[in-house]
């Protein structure tokens, strides 16, 4: 493909072309607390944090960094949910030049010390709930402060009063001593002050840190700079068309430790001078709420969470009018559920596409435009998209199946010190390898045909069957291992294994199930065991994972 034949069906505001400004993601709050600064930035169980205001949290909590010696690129590991300190502390983190470490809090205690070690942070902030269950890892890893923050910080009074009783009931029962610097969040941000001046930091330096499988599956922190997230903020805002600056609130439940919550909800909301309703997990019954509470206008989410609202509003008479625009991402859309939900809601929802390689989004359906059945959509504004062969690597014509590359001012950096792996995704010309089969057809409308690297796609989540597979080989009972996603009414898809034992052993479904759980983030934990007596293999020895998917 020589011709961007995309362009062509962009919506008559889209911009075919975009200029990203020479600014660095920090200036993204600074110009919104200028432009706006009584507007609410952030709405958490009902506690308002206006932009003004959370300008003087962020600029004492990195007072108080600076005072742990945070300098521009160390590395900060910020392992916390939805809450407004994940929100401080980012900016903070931004704001001294120094690059956000985003784990997720929820990964198993192994992968949380992969992470940990591999980023070389010296400082985490971590979330409460996890630290009993990580002090030996927190030891062994030589961080030289651990902060702490809580659920309930930000609460209501009572809200507030009852896990903080919770909390101390669980904590006393961990006996543990602590030997690394633990400062509470609380406390570092009241030793802040007001006088923190912006670091000199490029569009160029590096800003955040994602851990993914990446297109070759093992885990690696994926750099994203300045400019690659800044652009795809843009690119966000300009493909929602009849975005109203200051106006748009926009519900918050995606995990902002994932680049998909990271760009379509933080980084936009805060351009944008929108509002962001907080929340730490989905629960329908407190979403719905806020839904109608705070007038929701763009709802970012996953196939899961619109299948929850929708079978929510089939038993009551919930107005979700409000709702203009939902992007869809993290596994396919069922045509079903886009139409039943925009029916319900009167507003839109479509799928886009994207990988945390590239920040992470580089194609979605036109909003108020033609949407094709099955289709990702169309390249974003800057993006240029090709497909290629598996073999030769040349460029393929329309209607052919091959792997998808891109390029684009939001394509990483590389990963976090590992050239041989980034050169493998990231040719000398930017193209990157997403690692996905599709198919262009004549209007620029991308077809996702298989996906290259098997990732289950489990309500959002991204689970890689390798580190699955790596952990059922371990048992003493098991000697091959194969792990594919199957469909799941609820999820999207779900993990079953399929495990040859070794000769005169066994063991039972339960039992494999059981040893997982301690080394594997619950929702990586197959749900099924089928033991086989031989696993479908090809000339090669790889596994044939489609003839698994039929037995």
């Amino acid at each position: 493909m020589t011709e961007a034949l995309w362009l062509k069906n962009y919506e008559a505001s889209v911009p075919k072309t975009l200029d990203i400004p020479d600014m660095n993601l920090f200036s993204l709050l600074t110009e919104s607390v200028q432009k706006q600064p009584e507007k609410l930035a952030l709405v958490y169980f009902g506690h308002k944090i206006t932009y003004r205001h959370l300008n003087s949290l962020v600029t004492r909590f990195a007072s108080g960094l600076k005072s742990l010696n945070v300098n521009k690129g160390d590395r900060v590991i910020i392992a916390l949910p939805n809450i407004p300190q994940f929100i401080i502390a980012y900016w903070a983190v931004l704001q001294l030049g120094a690059i956000n470490v985003l784990i997720n809090p929820l990964l198993a205690e192994r992968e949380l010390e992969f992470q940990m070690r591999n980023c070389g942070a010296k400082v985490a902030i971590l979330f409460d709930r996890i630290v009993p269950r990580i002090k030996k890892i927190i030891y062994e890893l030589d961080l030289a402060h651990i902060i702490i923050a809580g659920i309930e910080s930000y609460m209501p009074f009572f809200l507030n009063v009852a896990l903080q009783i919770k909390k101390k009931f669980e904590m006393e029962r961990d006996k543990t001593p602590f030997f690394v610097d633990t400062l509470l969040f609380r406390e570092l941000l009241n030793k802040g002050i007001l006088d923190q001046p912006q670091q000199d930091v490029k569009p160029t330096d590096p800003a955040v840190m994602i851990y993914t499988g990446g297109v070759t599956g093992s885990p690696k922190a994926v750099v994203l700079s300045h400019k690659n997230l800044i652009a795809n903020t843009i690119q966000a805002r300009v493909w929602i068309t009849q975005f109203q600056d200051g106006e748009e609130v926009i519900m918050t439940v995606l995990p902002l430790i994932h680049s998909y919550g990271m760009t379509v909800c933080h980084h936009l909301s805060i351009y944008s001078q929108s509002t962001m309703i907080l929340h730490p997990r989905f629960r329908v019954d407190k979403i719905l709420s806020d839904l109608q509470r705070y007038k929701i206008t763009i709802f970012p989410g996953v196939p899961t969470m619109y299948t929850a609202l929708v079978n929510a509003a089939r038993q009551t008479k919930i107005n979700l009018s409000s709702i203009r625009v939902c992007i869809s991402g993290g596994a396919p859309l069922p045509q079903p559920l886009k139409n039943e939900f925009e029916e319900i809601t009167g507003g839109r929802l479509v799928e886009g596409y994207g990988l945390s390689e590239a920040s992470p989004i580089t194609h979605c359906n036109p909003i108020f435009g033609v949407n094709k059945k099955g289709s990702i959509g169309l390249p974003w504004p800057g993006t240029e998209a090709r497909i290629v062969d598996l073999k030769t690597g040349e460029p393929l014509d329309v209607g052919e199946t091959g792997e998808i590359e891109v390029r684009g001012p939001q394509v990483m950096l590389g990963y976090w010190q590992m050239p041989h792996e980034t050169e493998q995704v990231l040719s000398r010309e930017g193209w990157l390898k997403t690692g996905d089969i599709a198919r262009v057809d004549k209007d620029g409308y991308f077809f996702i045909a298989d996906r290259k690297k098997e990732i289950i796609f489990f309500g959002g989540e991204n689970i890689y069957p390798g580190e699955v597979e790596k952990v059922l080989i371990e048992h003493p009972s098991v000697s091959e291992a194969a792990v594919i996603g199957i469909p799941d009414k609820y999820y999207g898809q779900c993990v079953k294994a399929f495990l040859v034992l070794k000769e005169n052993h066994q063991a039972t479904p339960e039992e494999i199930i059981t040893f997982c759980r301690g080394k594997l983030a619950k929702y990586k934990t197959p749900r099924f065991i089928e033991f086989v007596d031989f696993l479908p293999k090809n000339f090669l020895g790889k596994v044939i994972k489609r003839n698994l998917a039929v037995t």
